[in-house]
């Protein structure tokens, strides 16, 4: 068996100054969210909390800019997605669907295989 070892490291400047953003965020927008609630994170939904990530450009954020995105880096994303699931934040919604769903409609975008839309929504 292999044994995996990860030495520790520093995030860059850029990325804790994203952290310390999302934590001030998360402070604010969770205040009436009860705790027992936070504590079903991954399968919590609040639209209005998803209403605000989208505000801050937190869906989608590796996404293409001409298909809704932000093209920040997949490490921008993995700070704010930690941040997210640590405060217990109603993300179910959008977290997974936004990781491993969004190639999927990127690669039709992209090819233009949308068929007004028929082919992303047999992919999806």
């Amino acid at each position: 068996m292999h044994e995996f070892r990860f030495d520790p490291c520093r995030l860059p400047p850029e990325a804790e100054t994203l952290r310390r953003e999302v934590r001030a965020f998360l402070a604010e927008a969770l205040t009436d969210i009860p705790a027992v609630t936070r504590a079903q994170t991954w399968s919590g939904y609040d639209p209005a909390f998803s209403r605000k990530l989208g505000e801050m450009g937190w869906i989608g954020m590796t996404w293409p800019k001409k298909y809704g995105g932000h093209e920040r880096t997949a490490l921008e994303r993995y700070v704010v997605l930690e941040e997210m699931l640590a405060a217990g934040a109603p993300v179910g919604a959008h977290w997974i669907g936004d990781r491993q769903i969004s190639d999927k409609y990127t690669h039709a975008l992209c090819n233009d295989r949308l068929n007004n839309g028929a082919d992303v929504a047999m992919n999806a």
